[in-house]
């Protein structure tokens, strides 16, 4: 009965330390706002997620944004840890604990946990003064957790790097540490260390989107390469926590990351794509070269690509005729400024891109995301349409086209990349000849009216 009554006040301190973590955040909210000049809106969005309202500031610096990135960061460590102690004193909440890491979670994880009663076992367990059995499987996830938080706002947000030290060496270092300090003490089963490294993996992909640092899609694009690292990284921790007696040696391998960012930035990839397709349209190169140059939209549908919220084309319109004319290539992502490179009519366009579009629509709540992969890491240069008569009044339409991409590793985005680019250049094609063919036989109907065969047009 003695540890029993002494269960509300232990409930009360956590209850109330727990609070104060949390509103130190909506604290740091309101001086950045105060410190910026700018209005803040103390709505159910602020309370619930503070950090929310300086994603969404169009202008903030990122330095603001790092600075707030680590603050949270820093509050959900120490509510981690707290929750932890909390979990370890009742017997259970080891999840409710991992909870707490995560914005907006933690406030209903905190209450939960603070109302929670201990399970007898672990009453008894506590009377007889023993510790707590040790949460190391929720330790390993949180550490998991936070890695995967710090390396994304080191690599991208302050050196705008996307390389092999975030999408290969983070993943298994991120499955490394989960798996070994979850079987620091008992050993785990080897199917409960990879649930450890997933349930890290899917906490700290939480946290990035929650904190504004990634969208989903990105997430999901980069998923089968990640997920088989740190299931790899995973099992060689459960057999480093085996064999090792000194614990501080895996996490050497952690201060290994940012020389592999810095040398990202240092030296990122080009690999150029050159893009080539053609089809054969049933309309002369006149119907085909007006097609071309219209003021139109794309009426084809994007498909996967679309779906995927990878860029792609919406409409087109040319101001103007000849070489130096500007053509606006309107994208799903925004606009993109191009400069007419070759005018021959009924015979070839090109154009290059001045001015780039994002290149893809991360699905996220937030208007502004900190992801500097969106704009710079993918870039179009000219592409060129030539248009070659065959007989019968038919046409051969032939594209190509130039990009670059500067993110690694070249040889898991490359494919996606060329994949994307063939989705794109096949829909335009598509669409190309649909619309010259309406030209073409809409011109026919008109002649036929005025009292000519489709057999002396022909000729």
């Amino acid at each position: 009965m003695t540890y029993l009554r002494t269960e509300l006040p232990a409930a009360l301190r956590y209850a109330l330390a727990a609070a104060a973590l949390i509103l130190s955040q909506h604290v740091m909210v309101f001086l950045a706002f105060y410190a910026l000049d700018m209005p803040l809106a103390l709505d159910d969005y602020f309370w619930l997620f503070p950090i929310r309202q300086l994603a969404m500031l169009p202008d903030a610096s990122p330095f603001v944004a790092i600075g707030a990135f680590a603050f949270c960061l820093g509050i959900s460590g120490a509510l981690a840890r707290l929750s932890l102690r909390r979990a370890q004193r009742l017997g259970r909440g080891g999840g409710l604990a991992l909870g707490a890491m995560i914005p907006t979670l933690q406030i209903f994880a905190v209450v939960i946990l603070a109302l929670l009663w201990p399970r007898r076992d672990a009453a008894d367990h506590y009377r007889a003064g023993d510790p707590a059995p040790p949460h190391q499987i929720a330790i390993g996830i949180f550490a998991g957790t936070a890695l995967i938080v710090v390396a994304v706002a080191v690599s991208a947000l302050t050196m705008g790097a996307y390389g092999w030290g975030l999408f290969v060496a983070t993943p298994f270092l991120v499955g490394l540490i989960t798996g070994f300090l979850a079987n620091r003490g008992p050993v785990r089963s080897v199917g409960d260390t990879v649930g450890a490294v997933a349930a890290a993996g899917a906490l700290g992909t939480l946290a990035l989107l929650m904190l504004a640092l990634e969208g989903l899609m990105c997430v999901i694009l980069i998923l089968p390469l990640a997920a088989g690292l740190a299931i790899v990284g995973g099992l060689v921790g459960r057999a480093a926590a085996k064999r090792l007696v000194d614990p501080r040696q895996p996490f050497y391998s952690v201060a290994l990351l940012p020389l592999i960012f810095l040398l990202d930035a240092a030296m990122p990839p080009e690999l150029p794509i050159a893009t080539r397709a053609a089809i054969t349209i049933d309309a002369p190169p006149e119907a085909v070269w007006a097609s071309l140059t219209a003021d139109r939209p794309v009426r084809e549908k994007p498909g996967l690509v679309g779906l995927a919220g990878l860029a792609y084309p919406v409409a087109a319109r040319i101001a103007g005729e000849g070489v130096g004319a500007h053509r606006h290539g309107s994208f799903s992502t925004g606009t993109a400024d191009e400069r007419v490179t070759v005018w021959l009519p009924g015979r070839a366009l090109a154009f290059r891109v001045v001015r780039q579009p994002p290149a893809m629509e991360e699905m996220s709540p937030y208007r502004k995301l900190q992801t500097p992969h969106l704009v710079g890491y993918f870039d179009t240069g000219e592409t060129r349409f030539d248009l070659d008569p065959l007989p019968g009044g038919r046409t051969r339409l032939t594209v190509r086209a130039g990009h670059v991409l500067r993110i690694d590793p070249v040889l898991y985005w490359g494919p996606i990349a060329r994949w994307a680019i063939g989705q794109n250049v096949g829909r335009v094609l598509s669409d190309v000849r649909r619309d010259a063919e309406g030209r073409h036989e809409a011109g026919l109907a008109a002649h036929s009216r005025d009292g000519q065969s489709p057999a002396q047009l022909a000729d």
